[in-house]
């Protein structure tokens, strides 16, 4: 038998005494001291953290029995705490009962408002972005070619136009977020006189941090495509200018490069370039961004007419 081997059959040994030690608290709870009881818990979880603390993170990957060990010991530990507070205080369901009623009773009504916003104080959802999930290999469903039916004639009616027309450059959903991010770089380099943008300047939005992921994630396919270019700047920093068309032929095959994104980055950047509102907006809701875009075509045929 190995030295490591050795090491882990020696915590496991210990892991299964501090169990035995457990399971007498357990039996003896009610009817020993709690201080003594207090005690010997905390004797045990200082125990059971000394035998973590042992051994390598590889060396527990062997050893699963371990991890099992280990967490046993924890379950036990938390139910002794719970059954020797519950036996050392007054503390009921009934009483817990009535102090709910007590909080949303008035006048014989019922209002939930305050336990609410208790709940919603404790309980915050985490923001996701499409772009966590990573990129997904679909292969295309192959089209089928359908014969054209010949068309039979019908009496002539009033000619009618769409209310919207949705046209996409591409045809999946994440490139219409692309598309999108397009015509507002388009935008901003045209006010700027068409000069480089500072990298972090463009993605970073300085009120929501999962909208610079995302915004970081869409230039990757701008670049990747050869619309713009991001290159090095004087100060070390990368800056993105829009790529020419003699570029692009000149060059097809773009190079790769890491991005390592987190708030420590963004907090500095935003210092540093004195950022207050994001220049980049990609919306959430793709198909309402849609509608509004074609009402405010419609409303501009509309008044040129």
């Amino acid at each position: 038998m190995d030295q490591t081997a050795s090491q882990s059959t020696d915590r496991k040994q210990r892991y299964k005494l501090l169990i035995d030690e457990l399971s007498n608290i357990n039996k003896n709870i009610g009817t020993c001291e709690e201080s003594e009881t207090c005690s010997a818990l905390r004797n045990i979880i200082e125990q059971n953290d000394n035998i973590h603390k042992e051994g390598s993170i590889g060396d527990k990957l062997e050893n699963t029995s371990e991890v099992v060990l280990d967490a046993q010991i924890l379950k036990s530990t938390h139910e002794s705490i719970s059954k020797l507070l519950q036996a050392s205080s007054e503390f009921n369901d009934g009483m817990y009962q009535n102090a709910i009623s007590a909080l949303i009773c008035h006048n014989d009504t019922e209002n939930w408002q305050d336990i609410t916003r208790i709940a919603l104080a404790c309980s915050k959802s985490v923001a996701t972005k499409s772009s966590m999930l990573g990129a997904a290999d679909i292969e295309p469903k192959e089209r089928i070619v359908k014969e054209r039916q010949q068309r039979r004639r019908t009496v002539l009616t009033q000619e009618k136009k769409p209310e919207t027309i949705k046209q996409l450059k591409r045809d999946d959903r994440g490139a219409e977020k692309v598309n999108i991010l397009q015509k507002q770089l388009d935008d901003i380099f045209r006010a700027n006189r068409r000069q480089p943008i500072p990298y972090y300047k463009l993605i970073i939005d300085p009120h929501d941090f999962m909208n610079t992921v995302e915004n970081a994630f869409q230039m990757a396919f701008l670049a990747r495509d050869g619309n713009i270019a991001i290159e090095c700047a004087a100060d070390g920093l990368p800056h993105v200018r829009l790529a020419t068309k003699d570029e692009i032929e000149a060059q097809p095959d773009t190079s790769q490069s890491i991005c390592s994104l987190n708030m420590d980055l963004v907090k500095r950047m935003i210092d540093i370039y004195k950022i207050r509102e994001p220049m980049l907006n990609i919306p959430s809701d793709i198909e309402e961004h849609n509608d509004n875009d074609n009402d405010y075509s419609r409303h501009d045929d509309e008044d040129s007419d």
